[in-house]
């Protein structure tokens, strides 16, 4: 979808924005739940590879504390802390390390 965005494809700016309002109405519909917001994670395929996903979401939730640094959030591979240093919610982008996981619960079936 970025890729056709980039090339000015109306359709895919339209799907990106709509994937990332959703995501950003899911996040802070969880909130209240939780009783506040401390550490902003993103993980997984999109969440780890997509800084354009992690900067407008994460623009949308602005009025939580989020504020990532757009050159560490531009930079991030895995595994790193976006967020702005005065921002009241930690933003991190993590690997999920799903591999590990699944062999760890398969060691458990064998022993």
């Amino acid at each position: 979808i970025e890729r056709h965005m980039k090339n000015g494809n109306e359709r895919a700016k339209l799907a990106f924005q709509i994937y990332v309002d959703k995501l950003a109405a899911g996040i802070s519909s969880l909130v209240p739940y939780l009783g506040g917001l401390d550490i902003l994670v993103f993980a997984g395929g999109i969440g780890e590879n997509s800084a354009q996903v992690r900067s407008y979401t994460s623009k949308q939730l602005g009025f939580l504390g989020v504020q990532i640094d757009e050159s560490k959030n531009s930079a991030c591979n895995s595994d790193c802390d976006v967020s702005q240093a005065d921002a009241s919610v930690s933003t991190l982008v993590v690997h999920t390390r799903e591999d590990l996981e699944i062999a760890r619960e398969c060691v458990k079936l064998l022993c």
